[in-house]
């Protein structure tokens, strides 16, 4: 007796066995995707204006850094420049990254220029001061035409300020460009410049300099976010900066870096700051 031979469609329960492992791999696999960690590449970088050497901004900002990537689950990760040649580069050229804390002027021309937003501030306003050596006699800025005085390189506040204080091309200081303000308060004390102009907070820091004049005061310190950041991260973030003055370990961190609080602010507070800028390379 033959054996019966075996249905054409016997093999079909193997197939839709076969498809439907097929599906679950491929549901997995999409799974596995969604909950892998965020990549490098999703790291928030906040670029810091060179106004201090590296070494010291990655001292103070590093806990701010920190904090925050603690309150937004998401890395923070700080982004510094070795002058203010290679951080006005990297602004104008279309700012790269995802916040920024800056002066007055850069904040604004980003806003104007890029489309940032404005989401908090270091509470106050800064100035700044056209110094000498206490035992060098320096009554008016008029009588630092042709003379040496150091500064940092435009777009810095100081450069920015001292064109302000010079207008007449033809009647202006030797600029001595030098990469940080300390390095300016250096200059002058050690007699490679006539005069320098830094931020007026400095000046204490330093025996031996002579405040000649103080300018009218700028707001401090922005943070701005770039428009490629989403909506929910740009208001988080916020709530993160606005919250290091209402949390304890947010205000241990300001007061050890001696950092003023964090407060609100938007485009309108730093609005004409940009147009210090006129005249710079770029602007």
């Amino acid at each position: 007796m033959h054996a019966s031979p075996r249905p054409a469609h016997a093999s079909r329960p193997t197939a839709r066995r076969h498809t439907g492992l097929l599906s679950l791999l491929l549901g997995a696999a999409a799974l596995l995707v969604v909950t892998l960690p965020a990549k490098a590449e999703d790291t928030l970088k906040m670029a810091i204006a060179p106004f201090l050497p590296e070494a010291e901004l990655s001292q103070a900002y590093a806990p701010v850094a920190d904090y925050l990537s603690r309150r937004l689950g998401e890395t923070v990760e700080l982004e510094l420049f070795p002058n203010y040649l290679s951080f006005w580069e990297a602004t104008r050229g279309g700012s790269e990254f995802d916040i920024a804390l800056d002066a007055a002027p850069v904040t604004d021309f980003r806003v104007q220029r890029q489309n940032w937003q404005v989401i908090a501030r270091f509470d106050g306003e800064v100035t700044q001061s056209l110094v000498t050596r206490d035992d060098d006699l320096i009554l008016s800025p008029k009588e630092l035409v042709n003379k040496r005085v150091a500064v940092q390189p435009s777009p810095s506040v100081g450069a920015l300020v001292l064109y302000q204080l010079f207008p007449n091309p033809v009647q202006q200081p030797t600029l001595v460009f030098e990469r940080t303000n300390r390095d300016v308060a250096t200059a002058v004390l050690e007699g490679k410049a006539r005069a320098g102009v830094i931020p007026s907070p400095l000046v204490g820091g330093y025996p031996g300099l002579y405040p000649v004049i103080t300018t009218e005061p700028l707001p401090f310190l922005g943070f701005s976010v770039s428009p490629e950041l989403n909506e929910r991260t740009r208001k988080a973030l916020q709530q993160a900066l606005l919250s290091f003055a209402e949390t304890e370990e947010g205000q241990r961190i300001l007061d050890e870096q001696q950092l003023t609080d964090i407060v609100p602010a938007t485009n309108r507070y730093y609005r004409g700051n940009a147009e210090l800028l006129i005249g710079t390379y770029g602007y």
